[in-house]
């Protein structure tokens, strides 16, 4: 087999490339911070924390870009697939990308085909990632008060199953035909003046190319320089249960009343983070004990193992690390159940990781721990988990 050595030149640029891409907003997030402390205007400093909270979630997709690539490369990616509300899964797609629609006065139609159905089931999180994507490129792309079209459609229908149809068209620049033959390649980038220009770190349009054969289905592209372009894909989904998101809904709602008397331990070193998640829990009426390491969470546990119905465990922290203090739990509870007091349960022991990557969470399941989430904590992620062990 032909050594591809334009391949490997791009993947010995990537961390160039990478590391360009992420000193750019991270020097604008230290320049609105500076700025922010630097007045005491309550409007500007708004507007500053608006821009920090933007380009945060830029850093954060490209963390996530980092990890889809090597789960690429290994032949690792997977889908999580749930039922969910496919309208509002296209509002959100598009509203990521909102604040950028408005600064360039871009038109934003939406198109949807009365047939949708209400909810779908997929995976919610990757295809909204391919939607954000394409709409990020499209917004690039488009010159200021151009448009942007995003259609979906149903194509058919058999039994439980929707074949979809997705179509995002812009006015802008186009695509030369010879950057479109790499343009889904991974490591890749045209080299031509606009596609540079535009083409970032040259590994959205391949991930998503990646995440859509996953699906089962496959992305195009129709451009012509200066007349704009269109890139189209179709997946096939499974039908959700409209009653069922209803129930989903009831239960979110009275969440608070379920989870109330709850008591958790949440082990966790960085006083930020733990601030995080006390706020996000704010008002789910769970009582949480905090823990500085694990040594203190296993102590913890160790002195009354019944009050708590769950542990928050970061996997970094000093003293001992959360994968070494769930060790000794589990070996603990193991002592508990053969001694006459007994043990009803195993106590759930969700991981906290910033190492998102497959050996992270196999580490974390080899030392005993039930689930994991990685950072940053996302509230849905967690309010799910939750959900599922603190019954």
């Amino acid at each position: 087999m032909p050594h591809d050595t334009g391949s490997d030149q791009a993947k010995s640029n990537l961390p160039a490339r990478l590391s360009q891409e992420i000193r750019s907003p991270l020097n604008a997030i230290i320049r609105m911070c500076a700025i922010a402390r630097s007045t005491d205007d309550r409007g500007k400093i708004s507007a500053c924390i608006e821009r920090i909270n933007d380009t945060a979630l830029r850093l954060l997709g490209m963390a996530s870009d980092v990890v889809d690539i090597a789960n690429i490369e290994a032949g690792e990616m997977t889908l999580s697939c749930a039922e969910f509300n496919f309208v509002q899964m296209l509002q959100k797609a598009v509203a990521i990308s909102q604040s950028a629609i408005d600064a360039k006065k871009i038109n934003m139609v939406l198109e949807l085909d009365p047939a949708l159905p209400e909810t779908i089931i997929s995976d919610e999180q990757r295809l909204t990632k391919i939607l954000d994507n394409l709409l990020s490129n499209a917004v690039k792309f488009t010159p200021a008060e151009g448009t942007i079209t995003l259609g979906v459609k149903k194509l058919k229908e058999e039994n439980s199953t929707c074949a979809l149809s997705f179509t995002i068209s812009d006015t802008g620049a186009g695509i030369s035909s010879a950057a479109i033959k790499s343009i889904f390649t991974l490591f890749e980038q045209p080299d031509g003046g606009i596609e540079r220009k535009f083409s970032g770190e040259g590994v959205g349009l391949a991930i998503s190319a990646s995440i859509i054969k996953l699906m089962g289905g496959s992305i195009s592209v129709d451009s012509e320089p200066g007349k704009g372009t269109v890139f189209g894909f179709e997946i096939d989904v499974e039908k959700g249960d409209n009653a069922s998101v209803s129930a989903r809904n009831e239960q979110h709602s009275g969440q608070k009343s379920k989870l109330a008397g709850k008591t958790i331990i949440l082990a966790e070193d960085v006083e930020i983070n733990r601030e995080i998640v006390l706020s996000l829990l704010e008002d789910s009426g769970i009582s949480i004990e905090c823990a500085e390491n694990g040594k203190a969470a296993l102590e913890k546990y160790k002195a009354s193992p019944s009050k708590y119905s769950l542990i928050l465990m970061d996997t970094h922290m000093p003293e001992m690390d959360g994968l070494e203090a769930t060790r000794q739990i589990r070996a603990f509870e193991k002592e508990l159940a053969s001694s006459s007091e007994g043990a009803s349960r195993a106590v759930p022991i969700i991981a906290m990781i910033s190492n998102v990557f497959r050996d992270g969470e196999e580490n974390c399941l080899s030392a005993g721990m039930t689930a994991h989430l990685g950072k940053p904590i996302d509230i849905v992620e967690l309010n799910r988990e939750l959900e599922r062990f603190l019954r």
